[in-house]
């Protein structure tokens, strides 16, 4: 963190430009860091809009007590937000710059616009074309399902997948989806009429699920000669949810040591880190990290906070320890890799001692 900070400081007249080459470089310092570098277990993640709070992160590492923690996890778990909290404009700036969530929700509003000839992302970012928008359930389930498939999709491109899914609501429908039981449109299709989830799913092929999947209503993990058919689903849309400390405990149970909400607030994790159940001396509580978070009252997505919390996720979860394809965070873009500090090795030499045949030798 120091070497990057001195960095900085032989970069002053280049950052002192504003615009576009200041970003400029700081975009490729990030890509060099990021992809031409070895990763080793202890390591930190700083998240920064420009030069003035990347030196705030850095500081913060440099003159710290304490350095990175050994980032050891390795089974993560998907969690899947229900349609209860949403927002007008919700994943709004990821669509806007994040090519994999704009392929997902374009697909996702093609199909429904030619079943409903209105428009999905008008529900999702308040256009006219979609009466009722996020208010009204036809749309707020479909929408919080393609959003979550769009975020699946995104985690994908930087590397990170599930090993375990679980959900609530129309989550639940993205989850299975997930684990490879249906296709996208026909969770969509699953996710979109507010009625008769059998009727939605006739001539749909079901498969069992690819990934450890936790029913939602039961709260364990559903056995491999379960059907998830059009009878699941409508028990689970009439249902009760299963409790949370259930999940929680079944999560615990399978080794789980990141959990990634999936949806457009935080709203799972939090309620899972109360519901986790008391770690033993020797184990460590999980990770858990929200990909999207509503943006403060008074700011607009894609401002501040509300643009960075996907990125800040990414880094947690880097420092958690999993491989995290960096490449991903900089689609469409086109990079460079420039001279930057290499790992700060003590540079400490080791002589190995004479033998008693090689002194005899030198005499």
């Amino acid at each position: 963190a120091g070497r990057y900070l001195a960095w900085l400081d032989g970069q002053a007249d280049a950052l002192a430009a504003e615009g576009a080459a200041s970003d400029t470089l700081l975009s490729d310092m990030t890509w060099t860091a990021a992809v031409g570098r070895s990763h080793f277990g202890h390591r930190a993640g700083v998240v920064f809009e420009d030069a003035a709070s990347l030196r705030q992160g850095l500081a913060a590492h440099a003159h710290g007590d304490a350095g990175p923690g050994l980032g050891t996890a390795t089974k993560v778990a998907f969690v899947y937000t229900g349609e209860t909290d949403r927002w007008v404009s919700m994943g709004g700036a990821l669509y806007a710059r994040e090519p994999v969530v704009r392929a997902v929700l374009d697909r996702c509003d093609a199909v429904l616009g030619d079943e409903r000839g209105a428009s999905l992302l008008d529900a999702m970012f308040g256009g006219a074309g979609a009466e009722g928008g996020l208010s009204d359930p036809a749309w707020a389930r479909p929408a919080t399902y393609a959003l979550a498939c769009a975020l699946t999709a995104l985690w994908a491109s930087v590397g990170i997948r599930p090993s375990v899914v679980a959900g609530q609501g129309a989550g639940e429908i993205a989850a299975a989806q997930a684990a490879g039981v249906f296709g996208p449109e026909d969770g969509l299709r699953l996710a979109a009429p507010v009625g008769d989830a059998e009727a939605a799913l006739e001539g749909i092929g079901i498969a069992a699920p690819s990934l450890i999947f936790v029913s939602g209503l039961t709260g364990r993990v559903v056995d491999s000669d379960q059907v998830l058919d059009g009878a699941y689903w409508r028990r689970q849309a009439a249902g009760e949810p299963a409790s949370l400390s259930g999940c929680a405990e079944t999560l615990a149970a399978l080794g789980v040591d990141v959990v990634i909400e999936i949806g457009c607030d935080a709203v799972l994790a939090p309620l899972l880190a109360e519901a986790w159940p008391k770690a033993a001396d020797n184990e460590a509580a999980p990770t858990l990290l929200s990909s999207l978070r509503q943006p403060p009252v008074g700011e607009e997505e894609g401002t501040g906070h509300a643009d960075s919390s996907f990125v800040e996720a990414v880094a947690r979860a880097y420092e958690a320890g999993l491989g995290v394809s960096f490449a991903g965070l900089f689609a469409g873009e086109t990079r460079r890799r420039i001279s930057l500090p290499g790992y700060p090795f003590q540079r400490r030499r080791f002589w190995l001692p004479k033998s008693g045949r090689q002194s005899a030798a030198a005499d």
